[in-house]
């Protein structure tokens, strides 16, 4: 795990508040709808075991920080049918998006160099990205990251 901000995390904030997501029931979103709110982005797969481990964790705090101006959206980088299948037995209360072939070039621009799965950024209330943690999320770093900016 690691926890840092960087410049090449800060530039690739401007693509990552344009990129375009599908919801699971087809529609085209943007970030920018969580504007005004601190957004933890969760970039997963369902094959990906420290993925599936951390969302529990996730939803946990969400629930938690919700009253506080905080959510926390899943971008997914999988098959729609696998991750609506995996999402149906989870049952986290987050927003999950489906990721496309570019996700993974968004991912390096936000500091992911080898785009490793779990990544997570984490923006501001402007939707700027003020941090970044590679690999699976420990509460501590994540409380970090986010209890700063609430």
């Amino acid at each position: 795990m690691s926890f840092s901000v960087s410049a090449s995390a800060l530039a690739g904030s401007s693509n990552l508040d344009q990129t375009r997501f599908s919801s699971l029931n087809g529609k085209s979103q943007t970030l920018a709808q969580w504007r005004g709110k601190v957004v933890v982005v969760n970039f997963w797969a369902t094959w990906c075991a420290p993925c599936r481990e951390e969302m529990p964790m996730l939803d946990a705090l969400r629930s938690r920080w919700r009253n506080q101006g905080v959510e926390v959206v899943g971008i997914a980088l999988d098959q729609p049918v696998e991750v609506q299948n995996f999402l149906r037995s989870l049952r986290i209360g987050y927003p999950v998006l489906l990721g496309d072939a570019d996700t993974l070039g968004l991912m390096r621009s936000l500091g992911n160099s080898t785009g490793g799965l779990p990544f997570t950024v984490i923006l501001d209330r402007q939707g700027k990205v003020v941090a970044r943690l590679t690999g699976k999320l420990s509460e501590q770093n994540l409380r970090q990251a986010v209890e700063p900016r609430l």
